[in-house]
C-alpha cells in the first residue's frame, strides 16, 4: 500500500443500530472466524527456535536489570520472564531479524533487559513497576483505548492525537508502552497481532490542549520501542482525518518505518473497509456508541487486563512453568497443552 490511498466511503449506519458501550470488550464477537492453529513449522525453522530456547533456558543465565552501558547488577531469567518467552515469542523474534538466530538472540536479549528497565515484567522482581495509576492521567480524555476487533481477530488500538490533554513527556511515551502490553494481553487464542487505528481529528471538548503533532524526539521513541520491541505485533496501522500540517510529520516518520511496516500502513482510508460495523466506534461510522468515562473505562479495562493475564499466568505455571510453551495453549482452555515444550528439538 503506498503513501496515499483511494478513500472507499460505506454506507451510513442507522443510529437506531447503535448499541451504547462505555467499556473495553473481552472477545471478539459470536460468529468470528474459528483460531488459526500455529503454522507448521520447517526441520530448519524449528531447530532455530530450539536453538532460541537453548540460550535463553540455560542454566545460570542472567541479565542486566537496565540498559545503560555500566550496569553492573544483573538477575536470572525470572518466572514471568518465562512466561514472556512463549514459542510464539520466540518465533516472532526469528522472523524480525529473518531467521538469523545470533541477530534474534540480541535483539530479544535487549527486549528483555529494557522490559526489566521500564518495570513491566509483571513479577515481583520489577523495582519500578509500570502502574495503571502511574499514567492513569494520560487517559483521562481518551486519548488511547482498546475496543473491539477486525475482521481477523485483532484487538482494536485506537490511538487519537486530538484529545491530547497533557504536554509532552516520556509519561506518554509509557502510556502507548502500557497500551501496547495491554493490546498483546487481549489478543485471542491463534491470534498474535493488533490493528492500530490512528485518527488525528481535533476534539473540543473540556482538558483537551493540543492536535498537535508529538515532538520528533517522542515520536522516534514510540516507533522504536514497536518496531524493536513489540516485532510481529502490527497487524496493520490505519490513519485518518489527516490535517495538512500532519502531512509533514508523517512523511518524515515514515522514512523512519522498516520496509514489512510499511507495508502495514495504510493512509487516509475509512475504519469500515477493515473493521465490522457491530465492532467500531461510531465515529467511525460503526454501531458502538462509545463514550469515553474514565472513571468507568480505566478501572475496568485494567481489571480486565490482569484477569486475563493471570489466567494465562495460571496455565503456564499448570503446564509446567516451562520456557517455550506455546501461546495456543496458554490462551486456550485444554487440560494438556497441545504443542509441549519437548516438541521444540534441535
Amino acid at each position: 500500500m503506498g503513501l496515499f490511498s483511494r478513500k472507499k466511503e460505506s454506507a451510513p449506519v442507522n443510529r437506531a443500530d447503535l448499541i451504547p458501550c462505555d467499556k473495553m470488550i473481552e472477545k471478539p464477537p459470536k460468529g468470528s472466524p474459528a483460531p488459526h492453529k500455529p503454522a507448521d513449522l520447517t526441520k530448519e525453522q524449528v531447530g532455530k527456535l530450539a536453538q532460541m530456547l537453548e540460550h535463553f533456558d540455560k542454566p545460570g543465565l542472567e541479565l542486566p536489570i537496565d540498559t545503560t552501558s555500566n550496569c553492573t547488577k544483573t538477575r536470572p531469567i525470572s518466572s514471568w520472564e518465562r512466561f514472556f518467552l512463549t514459542r510464539e515469542c520466540l518465533l516472532r523474534y526469528l522472523r524480525a531479524r529473518k531467521w538469523d538466530v545470533n541477530k534474534a538472540i540480541h535483539m530479544l536479549t535487549e527486549t528483555l533487559v529494557w522490559r526489566r528497565e521500564v518495570g513491566i515484567t509483571h513479577g515481583e522482581e520489577d523495582e519500578h513497576p509500570l502502574k495503571p495509576e502511574d499514567i492513569a492521567i494520560e487517559n483521562e480524555t481518551g486519548k488511547e483505548i482498546l475496543l473491539g476487533f477486525d475482521h481477523e481477530n485483532r484487538p482494536l488500538f485506537y490511538m487519537k492525537n486530538g484529545r491530547q490533554n497533557t504536554e509532552s513527556s516520556f509519561r506518554q511515551v509509557q502510556q502507548m508502552l502500557f497500551m501496547m502490553e495491554s493490546a498483546t494481553t487481549l489478543t485471542p487464542q491463534g491470534v498474535e497481532k493488533m490493528c492500530v487505528l490512528v485518527d488525528f481529528k481535533s476534539y473540543k471538548e473540556p482538558g483537551i490542549i493540543t492536535d498537535k503533532a508529538p515532538p520528533i524526539s517522542i515520536a522516534k521513541i514510540c516507533l522504536h520501542i514497536m518496531q524493536n520491541h513489540y516485532p510481529e505485533r502490527m497487524g496493520k496501522c490505519i490513519l485518518i482525518n489527516i490535517p495538512w500540517f500532519i502531512w509533514a510529520f508523517l512523511k518524515m516518520m515514515y522514512n523512519f518505518l522498516d520496509p514489512d511496516t510499511k507495508e502495514k500502513v495504510i493512509f487516509d482510508e475509512p475504519f469500515t473497509n477493515h473493521i465490522d460495523a457491530s465492532q467500531l466506534d461510531a465515529t467511525y461510522n460503526g454501531k458502538l456508541d462509545f463514550k469515553y468515562k474514565h472513571d468507568v473505562y480505566w478501572p475496568d479495562m485494567n481489571a480486565k487486563i490482569e484477569a486475563l493475564r493471570n489466567k494465562q499466568y495460571e496455565r503456564f505455571l499448570r503446564f509446567g512453568g516451562k520456557m517455550g510453551l506455546s501461546e495456543w495453549d496458554l490462551k486456550g482452555d485444554s487440560d494438556e497443552p497441545e504443542y509441549p515444550v519437548e516438541s521444540i528439538k534441535a
